[in-house]
């Protein structure tokens, strides 16, 4: 499917994201596969219950894939955050991951399901009998804990699924990295888990992922500028120093926190913020309450548009379309959008930023070869 040079960012299946998607270039497209999180139910806090029935949250997911993605590449879909209560079904009867499988299928959607330890026995069902409806393999989404007992890990998937390992993928995502953990001593340790993989050049696919990018970005005071840094993609390069015998693709989480938090609306402050990826770092322009008049509610983005635009590491505005859209803003040439607006800039630009970065990064490493 895709070797060692290829980016699998990990994609929160929200409005931001797909808008993201839908305007990134299509040369970028072809260098990635989406790993596609179907995110959870969002919660009713007034009526103490979810907003929606599980039918009508993925119901759309087929019609959006093909707007948004709209690419011949595979995307893999990971369901576990509407499954986690595993006897949760359909209206029908029908388990949720078979039901999209089989819509997506309907609309010829290539997409590989993933699985994991964690999952329940009704969820792993369902991976089995995706696998054999379909025949187009699965995924083993692999964290940190799998790794004390490997062999017995995947033993069991092996087992469990009777596919040839050459139709299994194999994702190793190390989630939330703290930013204060040393590079060198992370990059051992995954270096580390790479050699213990069993079989580990007969995978379809290799990926590590993970992300520094906090939950909160509250350490940052309103009004300021901050910056977070990109330990994923550090890490990952001082890999290849390593002599290994296969070497992963990159993966992170763009510009979220792996955690969902249920957070309530009537008690949330929400700061006006535009997160920039840049070459080993996200750089993080916060603002101020967007409940205050006083600051220009959304209106308040000009200035911080202008202060992205100003900084020394903006790639310019025909770098991307997010930051055409950040150019704009800067000039008022264009709208201030709100959460989801600026969840889709800084998302679009930094999937474009990575696929850019890969590319340089493993050209380097064969020009130095030579």
């Amino acid at each position: 499917m895709f070797n060692h040079d290829h980016y699998v960012p990990i994609v929160r299946w929200k409005r931001g994201e797909q808008t993201a998607l839908s305007e990134l270039d299509p040369k970028i497209k072809n260098k990635m596969t989406p790993l596609i999180e179907i995110p959870p139910i969002d919660w009713d806090f007034d009526n103490e219950c979810p907003k929606k029935t599980i039918d009508d949250h993925i119901k759309n997911l087929s019609s959006q894939l093909k707007t948004s993605w709209n690419h011949s590449n595979t995307v893999f879909i990971d369901a576990l955050q509407i499954c986690l209560d595993d006897e949760e079904l359909m209206t029908d009867g029908t388990h949720p991951l078979e039901y999209i499988f089989d819509i997506l299928s309907k609309n010829e959607i290539e997409a590989i399901p993933v699985t994991g330890k964690d999952r329940g026995i009704n969820y792993q069902k369902a991976v089995y009998s995706i696998t054999q409806k379909y025949n187009k393999g699965y995924a083993i989404r692999l964290i940190d804990e799998d790794f004390d007992d490997i062999d017995t890990v995947i033993e069991w998937f092996v087992k469990q699924f009777n596919n040839p390992l050459e139709e299994i993928d194999i994702i190793i995502d190390y989630k939330y990295i703290d930013s204060k953990t040393p590079v060198g001593r992370m990059a051992k340790l995954v270096a580390g888990s790479l050699l213990s993989l069993p079989h580990i050049d007969k995978w379809r696919t290799l990926t590590v992922s993970g992300t520094t990018f906090p939950e909160s970005l509250a350490e940052i005071p309103t009004g300021q500028d901050g910056r977070i840094p990109r330990l994923e993609w550090l890490i990952y390069q001082r890999l290849f120093d390593t002599k290994l015998p296969r070497y992963p693709s990159f993966g992170d989480y763009i510009i979220s926190n792996p955690e969902y938090a249920k957070i309530d609306p009537r008690f949330m402050k929400m700061s006006a913020n535009i997160r920039y990826t840049v070459d080993n770092e996200y750089l993080i322009f916060r603002g101020y309450s967007v409940t205050s008049p006083k600051y220009g509610k959304w209106k308040q983005t000009h200035g911080l548009c202008k202060r992205v635009v100003t900084h020394p590491k903006y790639c310019g505005e025909t770098y991307s379309y997010g930051d055409a859209y950040i150019y704009e803003c800067s000039n008022g040439t264009t709208g201030t959008g709100n959460a989801e607006t600026w969840r889709s800039i800084g998302t679009n630009h930094h999937l474009t930023l990575v696929i850019n970065e890969l590319s340089n990064f493993h050209v380097s490493l064969i020009v130095g070869s030579q």
